[in-house]
């Protein structure tokens, strides 16, 4: 195998950092459990995603007037939608229909996202309320860069000085999904739209968000239920009934990411048996599928094969991060 590039070399370093975890029972939680909002303090900016009818979270943007006019994303979840508790919400219509939950989102951005225990690598949580209508907020970090998806859309020309880039992120993501996956949580719904660039605790290095399909407190080598977006779903999730490692399923997503990021494109528009550009992978492998996929490049707009443009070693963490088989994805980790 080609060697990898030096800035993959330690990315499977799992360090203390510091971490101490807050003393939080999932099953005890309720919306009684998180304070009410101080009249006046916050102030909306504009809304980012509406709540499409109370069926999900609006995503707003507010001025914390206590914090000199700071700006703090609130994902504000209405009471109709996140019900009292966890178990009443797993319950609801929208509980048995979706598997997003919530009451994990609240929970581990809490844990996970809170000083003095904050995760480095997720991003920072400003703390959740209630507002007088009984609503909850979670507030988070306000970036303005935007995610990694407006990142890949905005890094140029595929070649060696994208790739620099984007190996540097895809490195960046990797170590923030060990960190989390040796805590025992695994994110499930790993994208391009699911991960930041922060720059106050060194040079871009990723932060994740929107837990709201994480697997946590249970094991994570058999989990069931299929998660995330289609193009970024390892194939072994597919399927009614499918068991397998979460790990294993978040390590294919960040090869998307990865993907994404040095190309600009994606590689096909899910791993499902009729999409014909993964079933390509899954009969000749990702080197094959490198070799033969082309995307335009240059003033003349050529086609030019992904094998040729991107180097051997980013090829090689592509072609195992993004392997129908998932053994093979953990092995490769672990021998990195």
């Amino acid at each position: 195998m080609p060697e990898m590039p030096k800035v993959f070399k330690d990315v499977v370093d799992v360090f203390d950092d510091g971490y101490l975890g807050l003393q939080m029972d999932f099953g005890q939680m309720g919306r009684h459990s998180f304070p009410i909002m101080e009249p006046g303090r916050f102030s909306l900016d504009h809304v980012l995603r509406p709540s499409d009818e109370g069926t999900h979270a609006q995503i707003e943007v507010l001025v914390d007037h206590s914090a000199g006019c700071k700006r703090v994303v609130a994902k504000r979840f209405p009471r109709a939608y996140l019900r009292d508790d966890p178990i009443s919400f797993r319950e609801s219509p929208a509980g048995t229909q979706s598997s997003e939950d919530p009451w994990t989102e609240l929970f581990l951005s809490l844990k996970l996202g809170q000083e003095p225990a904050r995760m480095r690598g997720v991003v920072p949580c400003q703390g959740v309320y209630r507002d007088s209508q009984e609503d909850v907020l979670l507030l988070l970090e306000w970036v303005s860069g935007g995610d990694l998806f407006d990142l890949a859309s905005n890094l140029g020309e595929p070649g060696p000085q994208r790739e620099a880039t984007a190996a540097h992120v895809l490195c960046s993501l990797l170590e923030v999904v060990t960190r989390l996956h040796a805590r025992g949580i695994a994110h499930g719904d790993i994208s391009a739209e699911n991960a930041i660039i922060r720059t106050g605790e060194g040079e871009g290095e990723v932060a994740l968000l929107d837990f709201a399909m994480a697997i946590h407190d249970t094991d994570l080598s058999a989990v069931t239920g299929a998660r995330g977006k289609l193009m970024y779903r390892a194939p072994e999730t597919l399927g009614e009934g499918a068991i397998y490692d979460a790990r294993a399923a978040d390590l294919f997503a960040c090869g998307m990411v990865g993907y994404v990021l040095a190309t600009g494109t994606y590689p096909w528009q899910s791993t499902a048996p009729d999409c014909k550009a993964f079933s390509y992978v899954r009969q000749h492998g990702m080197k094959r599928f490198l070799d033969k996929r082309t995307i335009a490049v240059g003033p003349a707009a050529a086609k030019v094969s992904i094998s040729r443009i991107l180097s051997a070693g980013y090829q090689a963490l592509l072609v195992s991060l993004l392997d129908p088989n998932p053994r093979k994805r953990l092995a490769f980790l672990s021998q990195m």
